[in-house]
This record gives C-alpha cells, sequence and structure tokens, in this order.
C-alpha cells in the first residue's frame, strides 16, 4: 500500500501550514488595503480567501499521505502540481469574483479584468511555491528517514554479527579449559578440582556479561589473569606471567573479551615453540596520549605467516574493525627472542 510522509512529519506540517497562511494573511490584508482602499473589503477579502486556501492545501496534503509514495518523483509530481496550482487559482478567481460581486461592491458593478486575474495570478503563483515547497521538504524528510533505517539495520547487523563472534569466542574457550581438567582429574584430582573453581570463575565472569558489547579495560585484564592462573595449573606452573597496567588505562572501554585469543595463542604457541623450560608471558597495557596501547609477548619464535593464520586473531581483527573502524592496529612480529602481539585502539564506539 502506498505510503505517506513519515509520521512524526505531520505534526510539524499542520503548525507550519498554519503559521505559513497566518502570514499570508497579514501580507494580504494590506495588499488588498492598498487595492481597494477599504479595510471592510480587505478584511472580508482576506478572511474568505486565505481560509480557502488554507483548506485546499490541507487537503492536498491530507492527500498526499495517502496517495503518494515518499520519496517521489519529480518528472511525475512537478507537472502535476503545476496544473494543481493553476487549478487552485482558478477556483480562488472564482471565489474572489463571487465576494466582490455579491457580497462587497453588488452585481451593478461588475470587477475589471485586470482585478480579475490578480487572485489568479496571486495564488497560483502561492500553490505553486507551497506546493514546491512541500515536495522537496517532505520528500528530503522521507530520504533522511530512509537513511536512518539503513543506519538502524546497519547497526542491528553489526551487534548480531558481534553476538556471533562473541558465541564463537566463549565456546572455544571452555571447551579448551574442560578437556584439561578431564586429562588431570585421575592424576592430579586436587589440581583438577582447583581448575574447576577457577573456570566456574571465569565463566561467571563471561555470564555476568553478556549484554553490552564492551567492558572497562580493568575487567578484562583481570579476566584474562584468571585465564593465565588457569593455564598455570593446566601445564603444572610450567607458565609464569606478569600483567600490568595503568590505572587510567583502566577505564578504557573495550570490546568484550578481546584479549582472550591473544593471551591463548601466547599460551598455545609459547609452549609449542619456546625453547626453555618455562615460559613466560607478559601482558602490559597502558595510555599512550589519547589510544590504548595492549601488548601480550611471549618467549619463542614465530613462524613465517603465522600472524595471518587462526581463528583467534581473525576474530579480533573483525571485531576491531565493527568496533573502532579506521581507528586501531594489531600486530603480531618478532622482537628478539620474544613474540610480541600489539593492539592499540582509538575512540571506541559502543554499540546498545
Amino acid at each position: 500500500m502506498p505510503q505517506g510522509p513519515h509520521p512524526s512529519l505531520v505534526a510539524t506540517f499542520w503548525r507550519a501550514n498554519l503559521a505559513g497562511w497566518g502570514l499570508i494573511a497579514c501580507f494580504g490584508i494590506f495588499a488588498r488595503l492598498a487595492f481597494f482602499g477599504d479595510w471592510r473589503q480587505a478584511v472580508v477579502m482576506t478572511a474568505i480567501l486565505d481560509t480557502s486556501g488554507f483548506l485546499l492545501t490541507c487537503g492536498v496534503h491530507l492527500a498526499a499521505r495517502h496517495w503518494l509514495v515518499w520519496p517521489v518523483s519529480a518528472v511525475k509530481v512537478v507537472p502535476l502540481t503545476v496544473v494543481l496550482a493553476f487549478a487552485g487559482g482558478l477556483l480562488q478567481l472564482a471565489v474572489s469574483r463571487t465576494i466582490l460581486v455579491h457580497v462587497l461592491i453588488g452585481a451593478e458593478d461588475q470587477p475589471t479584468v485586470y482585478w480579475s486575474l490578480i487572485p489568479l495570478i496571486y495564488y497560483t503563483a502561492i500553490f505553486l511555491g507551497w506546493s514546491l515547497a512541500y515536495l522537496w521538504l517532505t520528500t528530503d524528510y522521507a530520504a533522511r528517514a530512509e537513511r536512518e533505517r539503513g543506519r538502524e539495520a546497519q547497526s542491528t547487523a553489526v551487534r548480531a554479527e558481534l553476538q556471533q563472534l562473541r558465541t564463537q569466542l566463549d565456546p572455544h574457550f571452555l571447551f579448551n579449559a574442560l578437556t584439561a581438567v578431564t586429562a588431570d582429574i585421575h592424576d592430579r584430582p586436587d589440581i583438577a578440582l582447583e581448575m574447576t573453581h577457577r573456570i566456574a570463575g571465569y565463566l561467571r565472569y563471561l555470564l555476568d556479561r553478556q549484554g553490552p558489547p564492551v567492558s572497562l579495560l580493568a575487567e578484562e585484564i583481570e579476566a584474562v589473569s584468571a585465564y593465565l592462573r588457569i593455564q598455570q595449573l593446566r601445564y603444572d606452573r610450567l607458565i609464569e606471567f606478569t600483567v600490568t597496567m595503568d590505572e587510567q588505562a583502566g577505564r578504557f572501554q573495550v570490546p568484550h573479551l578481546i584479549l582472550q585469543g591473544l593471551v591463548e595463542n601466547a599460551v598455545k604457541h609459547g609452549l609449542r615453540l619456546s625453547t626453555p623450560s618455562r615460559l613466560r608471558i607478559e601482558v602490559r597495557a597502558m595510555l599512550d596520549r589519547d589510544q590504548l596501547v595492549v601488548t601480550v609477548a611471549n618467549q619463542g619464535q614465530m613462524l613465517p605467516g603465522s600472524d595471518r593464520k587462526g581463528l583467534g586473531l581473525a576474530n579480533i581483527r573483525r571485531r576491531l574493525q565493527l568496533h573502532f573502524p579506521q581507528r586501531h592496529s594489531l600486530t603480531v612480529g618478532q622482537e628478539g627472542e620474544l613474540v610480541v602481539a600489539r593492539l592499540t585502539m582509538q575512540e571506541p564506539i559502543h554499540f546498545a
């Protein structure tokens, strides 16, 4: 079914139309006073003709709401607008002649052709200007409303994709952690029990933050520390880690679990590639001017091309692109004997 202008435009139209015709009436009184030299004629003509014009434009508005699909095609509507404006001018001419002949000057004094054409020219111009302005403003408003709906649809799609990316990550960690507990139940029951408690605490953190897609960096750092403590138990304390964070950096909002994949990679690849018997992992977070810098470093030698592979890094890069478009960077590279993942973020964008 054809749709008219956006509903929120309706109230604005009625106020604007009433105010516009009020101004036209004020001008019309003085213009007719100059033409006729009589206040009575000026007031009567203005009251009848401008009220008629107001009612006509209201009728056009109601018809447009029900019969036009917005935004409309100018090629089709502008010629129709010109015809309707001229028809409105003819109607006002007929009303004007009726008032002059039967109310003001009498049938014996017929108005001249010149005075008869004034309402036609005057109101045709008013109706034409009103119609073109109405079409332009309403079409522009409809276009902006359509763009707003498009942005809202895009935002909804982004939120859905973010949620999907988060659900990809959470089961991944849970599977790895439960596999580790299962392996330790018979050989190290005490360690398995402690790991179970720590995993339960970590999962409680995940469940408590299922709503908003962003968290304070301080909360994410706490979660990363809990994850590393779980891995310490899993690998019989072969992992040593340090976590440092500037106090101001802790208030920076970041995507939920954005550091999880970086730390998982540090543990997984560090244990596989590092030559020392113990793996050292260092997590640092600091503010550098207006950007947050987080580094996750581990011992080992990075394999060529390994910085571009894996679901974890692909997940992180996609989430960063959604939250911080053009305002982030993620690099993974060899720095001496360390593999360093460096993440920078600026001006976070939040999704409701």
